[in-house]
């Protein structure tokens, strides 16, 4: 049998090929925090995917790290190529982008990226998530009962901290913005799966598909329904609108549905996860729409979060019931490991994704002095109106300072940026992600705090 691994590029030929693949041109870097009216346009940093270690793969510890943030960007650019995405006032104005976006060549340097990209983010869960002995399916929906139970009544942190954030609206709207990723394609990894011919398994699967789908009625699509809560509270509904402050937890969580679904011996994984997500929904929504309720007022759209309540209590019988135990019965142990593998890892996802979020959520940056000149190490840096933006998780704990003229830290999508003038400076703890702009010259130092 062909060694499948000896097949990829090695890792400084898929330094090169990442590099080669953002440049193309619509990753291109742009001056403005957020990517107005245009779904194809997903800004990419060439000189750090040049810069990363492929030989150093993620691992539980970095899955929320500077390196995560890069190749889930990457990876998510790769997978969703596949996807159509036709903006939402016409195409007229975006015709050459939609050629650039789904040309045939950048997906051949895309899925030839994929591989190593994927065990680079991914490959840390088989060592994370150990499956042993033997599983059948009463001991499979037993253990599933239970992880279910826990998730339902072992509190909500990241709720709290909204609840309790200075700004109820702007820490709600984070929520809503890592939510996004999937709120606005919703069930597009799942349609990768609907194909070929498994038995009664596959037509369960696409009952859970359709009524995701609105069943034909696109008011009730979900994503319309998504679309239409972040209308009501004043937030963009162009995918990816908000590239910028998706967290690398966030992007890497509904990657791995793609990842899952792409690659066929994933399938049993997917269904795992998929399973406990919709059997654990429905409380979820049920308390996340309290939650929003308390931010917005009367005026916030909850239809999405109310129809989910409903439905994901059918989703998550009938995902249950109708998917994983038939196929745990008829598949045998590698089902049966797959599935319980699926259950598993989203489970690690979500606790590491949480911390991530909650860990975004009760930053508050503040303004500190600057350390007088002769303790400052790192190199001064000039930016303006003109220069690209991006955003970046801290490695360490990092001192931003502002030697003349003014920046502007963003750590929020919809809050305001804070003000850093000449003179003053800002710590970003480490594994918070921000981004600095700035209006007029500016310049500032990067250091590590001491």
């Amino acid at each position: 049998m062909t060694n499948q691994t000896s097949l990829r590029d090695s890792p400084s030929d898929i330094a090169a090929l990442s590099e080669q693949f953002s440049r193309l041109p619509q990753f291109r870097s742009t001056n403005r925090p957020f990517i107005v009216d245009n779904p194809y346009h997903r800004p990419m940093n060439p000189d750090a995917l040049l810069g990363l270690d492929w030989g150093h793969p993620l691992t539980e510890g970095t899955f929320t790290s500077n390196d995560s943030l890069i190749v889930n960007r990457l990876l998510m650019n790769v997978y969703e190529s596949d996807a159509l995405f036709l903006p939402e006032a016409g195409l007229k104005r975006f015709e050459s982008e939609f050629v650039d976006f789904y040309h045939q060549d950048s997906k051949v340097l895309g899925d030839r990226i994929r591989p190593t990209a994927e065990n680079f983010a991914f490959g840390f869960l088989d060592d994370s998530v150990g499956v042993s002995g033997k599983w059948d399916e009463d001991s499979l929906r037993a253990h599933l009962r239970h992880a279910v139970d826990q998730a339902d009544h072992g509190g909500r942190p990241v709720f709290d901290a909204i609840l309790s954030a200075r700004d109820l609206k702007v820490a709600a709207s984070t929520q809503i913005v890592q939510m996004a990723l999937d709120g606005l394609t919703e069930a597009t990894a799942m349609a990768q799966n609907l194909g070929g011919a498994f038995g009664p398994e596959q037509s369960e699967l696409f009952k859970i598909f359709v009524d995701e789908f609105g069943y034909g009625v696109f008011s009730a699509k979900h994503s319309t329904l998504f679309m239409d809560m972040c209308r009501s509270v004043g937030m963009s509904t162009t995918p990816h609108h908000y590239w910028f402050f998706y967290l690398p937890s966030s992007i890497a969580i509904n990657n791995y549905f793609y990842w899952a679904t792409r690659n066929r011996t994933g399938f049993f994984r997917y269904i795992g996860a998929m399973a406990f997500l919709e059997a654990s929904f429905a409380s979820f929504f049920e308390e996340l729409n309290k939650v929003f309720r308390e931010a917005y007022g009367e005026t916030v759209d909850t239809r999405y979060c109310g129809e989910h309540a409903h439905i994901d209590q059918h989703h998550g019988r009938m995902a249950v019931e109708d998917l994983l135990i038939p196929l745990a019965r008829k598949h045998g142990p590698v089902a049966a490991k797959g599935l319980l593998q699926g259950v598993e890892e989203i489970q690690l996802l979500a606790r590491l994704g949480d911390a991530d979020l909650l860990a975004q959520l009760t930053w508050d940056p503040a303004l500190i002095d600057q350390v007088v000149a002769t303790e400052r190490t790192g190199p001064v840096t000039e930016i303006d109106s003109d220069t690209a933006f991006d955003t970046e998780v801290a490695s360490a704990d990092t001192r931003i300072q502002v030697l003349g003229g003014e920046a502007l830290l963003y750590n929020s999508a919809t809050g305001d940026p804070l003000r850093v003038p000449q003179g003053k400076a800002v710590i970003v703890p480490a594994g918070r992600l921000y981004g600095i702009r700035a209006d007029h010259r500016t310049q500032i130092t990067k250091e590590p705090v001491a």
